[in-house]
């Protein structure tokens, strides 16, 4: 119950647009953090050998186009993000980011570099969802005006509709900001943030209470997707930088440090792996873990976090707007301020007397603070603990995973079959909202399992009305670790929609091509779409696989209609000389599939599914069925009913003339080891049934 409560609420906080907005924005800024933070690692490895003098300047530039203005850059990308929420794009939303970038300007008083980098990260959230939410509500409130002038286009039309809207957030923002002016007497917004955050710490001094708070404030700000370090940046300069150049002074004087709290104490003994501690919960996802999902994003993340850059587990796990992680992402770091202040007050460990880069490596940045192996121990055991506060958190999420999974699984299906039903193409990866994110998800996982030959085959026997087996079917299977069995025409449109199909289907053939069908004597048949199916590739794979005459069969879903030009029919020949024999799925009385008999290649016809199904009910479907087993006596192929799930279906279709059956009512698709022992049974039942009628 406990678990089932948890995934729904965070399935339920998911669906707020908000928390959607910001995850959307801050997913699209990883590239430049990412980058920002590499650019900073390499300017400080590269400033301790002047030969690479070079390399510190270019590494110096990247870091001023990224960090340097990492606000304005961040308001853009979360104005953006915010519109992805929307359930449909507006006109001229395009202008959206810039205009969101001209409301942060406003709210900093300005083009102020000083501020225009990680410090204004808080102002650049506020501005960047004033202007979204606030323009795309007006939008929607005035009507639809088409401006027609020589040479106009539609961005023309789109731009000069954006004017009234845009003007309006503007001068929202400068008046708001002209009030904030006037009350706090300070020159912006983004001011009296610095104001206020410094006036708290201002009058607590420098000790465990302030250090405490500064971590807890820190870590409720990354929670909430605002880099909570750089929003406090200025208190952690004034502030925590002045008890580092206090003890780096006294032991140049010869004397004793005497500040425990410093900006390298916090950087390399609290916040170790970034802020929330986040090495241990690196660790914690592989030890523990069982899901894929989660160890892959560890794998990923192990080479950036272990010089302190997180921003992949933040937002890729992730870790904000994540109730599971909130207790451990606030208490883990807290206490690792209480047993390194506490070593350290007691003289187990020295003080900090170098700084340190924050992009150090853990162990090596203990030793180089401290001057001490002491240091390197602390680390380690910090870390050790906080793995174990984590360790729990990560299984509790596991299971919560699972829970997700299924029902979002399940939404897939019914979105699937709602788009077929309604005859529209199956738009899957593209839907909105955590369907589509399952979507996404799950096709990568497919994809990779697709890459590592995880592919599964299942064997659908085919008995004629005497209980003879004559063919068999090879249906892909895929059984997903966490979610269970994944319906075989969801795989297919997943795989079609992020162009995989064509080598899952190749996938297919090799593995069945490849298995042991010795003993038995029947036709093996492979679907393949039309688009594989007119591929070369395709055509090449056949021709280096040669096989015995009529031993397997092709058989062609008729998902697309298949152009059968000279070229096409050329092809077919050329595959029934290879030695495959030609099947048509899922036929009915359509045109395209007369056109399919028409060409005289193919030898198989299966009787569309829901003619099979509604046998019993449908007089008409009944017709169509006697009208095709009509011509398949004076075209020369065979019919093949699917479908057939009780006795009743067989003898309704024994009786219209169809003898030849497969379905559930023989068995359903088995793994290749018991395929044998399936035909042998049921054939001895069909030998067993004639002995009784003689």
């Amino acid at each position: 119950m406990r678990i089932e409560k948890l995934s729904a609420g965070l399935a339920k906080m998911e669906s707020y647009r908000l928390i959607r907005s910001v995850r959307a924005g801050l997913t699209i800024a990883i590239p430049i953090l990412m980058i920002g933070s590499f650019s900073l690692l390499i300017r400080t490895f590269a400033g301790y050998f002047p030969a690479l003098i070079f390399i510190e300047e270019l590494a110096e530039l990247l870091y001023q186009c990224t960090f340097g203005i990492l606000s304005v850059l961040l308001t853009g990308c979360l104005a953006w993000g915010a519109l992805q929420t929307e359930e449909k794009p507006l006109p001229g939303d395009w202008i959206v980011p810039p205009a969101a970038i001209m409301v942060f300007i406003i709210l900093n008083g300005g083009l102020k570099l000083e501020s225009a980098g990680a410090v204004g990260t808080f102002t650049a959230v506020c501005a960047a969802f004033f202007t979204s939410f606030t323009y795309c509500w007006l939008r929607r409130k005035m009507p639809a005006e088409h401006f027609f002038t020589p040479g106009a286009d539609y961005n023309f039309n789109q731009a000069l509709t954006a004017i009234l809207p845009m003007l309006a957030v503007l001068l929202s923002a400068a008046v708001f900001n002209e009030g904030i002016r006037l009350i706090f007497h300070t020159e912006s917004f983004q001011d009296v943030f610095v104001l206020l955050s410094n006036t708290l710490f201002r009058h607590m001094g420098r000790g465990f209470i302030s250090s405490a708070l500064f971590v807890f404030l820190s870590s409720v700000l990354w929670l909430l997707g605002i880099h909570g370090t750089n929003v406090l940046e200025n208190v952690s300069r004034t502030l925590f930088q002045e008890g580092m150049q206090i003890n780096v002074a006294a032991v140049a004087a010869g004397l004793e440090p005497t500040e425990i709290f410093t900006k390298t104490f916090l950087d390399n003994f609290v916040f170790i792996g970034g802020c929330g501690t986040l090495i241990c919960l690196l660790i914690a996802l592989m030890l523990f873990s069982r899901q894929r999902v989660n160890r892959t994003l560890a794998k990923t993340a192990v080479i950036p976090m272990l010089f302190n850059i997180n921003e992949l587990m933040i937002f890729g796990l992730p870790v904000m707007f994540n109730p599971v992680f909130v207790a451990p992402f606030l208490l883990t770091p807290l206490v690792c301020l209480f047993t390194s202040s506490l070593a350290m007050g007691l003289g187990w460990v020295p003080l900090c007397v170098q700084g340190v880069e924050w992009t150090t490596p853990a162990l090596i940045s203990g030793y180089m603070a401290t001057g001490s192996w002491a240091g390197v121990v602390l680390q380690i055991v910090n870390i050790a603990i906080g793995v174990g506060i984590y360790a729990p958190f990560v299984l509790l999420y596991d299971k919560i995973l699972i829970r997700q999974s299924q029902r979002q699984m399940s939404e897939l299906i019914a979105m699937q079959n709602e788009q077929m039903e309604q005859g529209k193409p199956t738009n899957l990866i593209g839907a909105h909202g955590m369907v589509g994110n399952f979507a996404k998800l799950l096709a990568a996982e497919m994809k990779y399992d697709l890459q590592q030959n995880h592919i599964e085959m299942g064997y659908q026997p085919q008995f004629d009305a005497d209980n003879h087996c004559f063919g068999v079917e090879a249906l892909l299977r895929y059984t997903h670790p966490r979610y269970g069995k994944v319906p075989p025409p969801l795989i297919i449109d997943l795989a079609k929609e992020t162009d995989q199909l064509q080598t899952l289907e190749l996938a297919v053939f090799t593995q069945v091509l490849q298995a042991d069908f010795s003993g038995i004597d029947a036709v093996i048949s492979m679907n393949v779409t039309v688009d594989t199916l007119k591929s070369e590739v395709f055509a090449d794979f056949l021709r280096h696989h040669p096989v015995l005459k009529d031993r397997y069969c092709i058989e062609v879903t008729e998902q697309n209609t298949l152009l059968l030009d000279d070229a096409m029919r050329q092809r077919l020949k050329e595959f029934k000389d290879l030695g495959y024999s030609l099947a048509v799925d899922d036929f009915s009385m359509g045109s395209t599939s007369l056109k399919y008999l028409q060409s005289s290649q193919f030898e198989l016809v299966k009787l569309d599914g829901s003619l099979v199904k509604n046998a019993r009910e449908n007089e008409s479907g009944r017709q169509i069925i006697q009208s095709i087993l009509y011509l398949a006596q004076s075209m020369n192929f065979t019919v093949i009913a699917e479908y057939v799930e009780t006795a009743e279906v067989r003898n309704l279709l024994k009786a219209l003339g169809c003898t030849h059956y497969q379905g559930y009512l023989y068995s359903p698709a088995v793994p290749l080891e018991q395929l044998r022992d399936v035909i042998r049974e049921i054939e001895n039942q069909g030998q067993a049934e004639s002995l009784k009628r003689l």
